[in-house]
């Protein structure tokens, strides 16, 4: 693979074409910045900072071949920038085309020898196509400029680890000086010591990876690429906005629409998953709602939500032994979420666990008092019993909360209030609830309690 400077050509070539964007698919927000950006650089298209930064939005979208036509043109335009021979290499190794890819970050090191990501990015691309000792070299250079770049000592230590394995353990471990937690770094350590027979080592290595966050990072620093991610995130976050305010509005259709952009732009997302769990529960859609929560604890094993809202799935889709290792897995990571202590409640009494039940409605209750749920099912428990007196407290407290279930829990509270042959309360209690069932639109609710209280 030919890595060098290359510009004999006499002649210069002619301008690549400036390329059409794609919109098919983009949330609005995507396709307003892509109509903005290719405006200015079809009004200026020999402007090299115009269409480099049109490019930067392709980029930016995942469109890369018409970024690379873009970097292209502004690589005849301003020969010299590194910005462009930069973005032209990251752009050419998004479609896989190494060599030329290599070719571009090779001029953009040229240009600023010192620079840690195109160094990093271009030994990369030689390590993959087999070319380890010119993959070691730019590595050696790039040490020589930064001498504790984790990234970089981790890169030679890899590179060196199935000839040399005891020089990259000397590599591996000043990685690891610099960054600890480097979880790449550890399992490679371990497999060098391995292969220098020192097992304790090894085993050491291997546990504090499994310990290490598994949560994906560059580890060096990458200013034209970031600065990429911010504007890929920015639209991401504007369009889950939108979805979640819609969500809140219980415009479920519409939410679905909305996250499903969010990933459109950001595939990585975790909360558009999240969220779009609890929305295909909703939907009465288990198999996408566990679709998404697969991706979600890939991404993020530890985000309770995703936990929860799956377990909340679950159990409107009936399958109520899959929904308590949810909520037991949300629990896990956050035993304090009183939501999640309620809903594995109601889950063990459709297993027919009723005392396991009880003792997770009372622990809902001490990490949240007023949590509505949890008291209604304590006040039910005891009202299913004949003991009056004992659920009022508990359905007093369910009603002060206004909640999805404020009618019902209201409603209940009416009729052990004519038990105990207070009807004046319950009187009152039921025309709170009707007025709740309505504006709820529960209708059938509504009229129940209209025909058994007449309030």
């Amino acid at each position: 693979m030919a890595v060098t400077l290359a510009w004999a050509c006499t002649t210069t070539p002619p301008l690549p074409p400036l390329p059409e964007p794609v919109h098919d698919g983009s949330a609005e927000v995507v396709r307003v910045q892509l109509r903005e950006a290719w405006t200015k650089a079809d009004a200026d298209p020999t402007n090299a900072v115009a269409v480099g930064e049109f490019g930067e939005v392709l980029l930016a979208y995942s469109q890369f071949d018409g970024a690379t036509s873009c970097f292209r043109r502004c690589r005849l335009l301003e020969p010299e920038s590194f910005r462009w021979a930069y973005l032209l290499g990251v752009a050419e190794a998004s479609l896989g085309r190494s060599d030329a890819a290599s070719r571009a970050l090779s001029e953009a090191l040229t240009m600023r020898p010192g620079d840690l990501a195109a160094a990093i990015r271009l030994s990369d691309l030689l390590e993959q196509s087999g070319e380890e000792s010119q993959a070691r070299e730019v590595l050696e250079k790039a040490l020589e400029a930064a001498p504790r770049s984790s990234a970089a000592l981790y890169r030679l230590g890899r590179l060196l680890a199935g000839r040399e394995p005891g020089l990259a353990i000397g590599h591996l471990e000043a990685a690891l000086e610099v960054e600890p937690g480097y979880r790449e770094a550890l399992y490679a350590l371990a497999n060098a010591y391995r292969a220098e027979d020192r097992e304790d080592d090894a085993e050491e290595q291997l546990r504090l990876y499994e310990q290490a966050d598994p949560a994906p990072r560059r580890h060096y620093a990458d200013p034209l690429i970031d600065s990429l991610d911010s504007v890929r995130r920015e639209s991401a976050q504007a369009v889950f906005n939108e979805g979640h305010s819609l969500q809140e509005r219980g415009e479920i259709t519409a939410a679905r629409a909305a996250y499903e952009s969010v990933l459109e732009i950001d595939p990585d997302y975790v909360q558009a998953h999240v969220n779009l769990v609890s929305v295909f529960g909703q939907m009465g859609d288990p198999d996408q709602a566990r679709r998404h929560y697969q991706l979600a604890v890939a991404l993020d094993p530890g985000i309770a939500e995703a936990h929860y809202n799956y377990g909340v799935s679950l159990h409107f889709a009936r399958q109520y032994e899959e929904a308590e290792q949810a909520f037991r897995s949300a629990l896990a990571i956050n035993d304090q979420n009183a939501d999640a202590q309620g809903n594995l409640a109601t889950t063990l009494e459709q297993l027919g666990r009723s005392a396991e039940a009880e003792r997770h409605y009372r622990l809902a209750l001490q990490n949240n008092p007023s949590h509505p749920m949890a008291n209604f099912h304590l006040g039910r428990r005891f009202a299913e019993r004949g003991l009056y007196r004992q659920a009022v407290p508990y359905l007093e407290r369910a009603i002060a909360t206004d909640s999805p279930g404020t009618a019902l829990h209201g409603y209940l509270l009416a009729i052990v209030h004519r038990e105990l042959g207070d009807f004046e309360r319950a009187s009152e209690v039921a025309r709170a609830a009707q007025r709740h069932a309505r504006s709820q639109n529960q209708a059938q609710l509504a009229e129940k309690i209209a025909a058994e209280f007449r309030p």
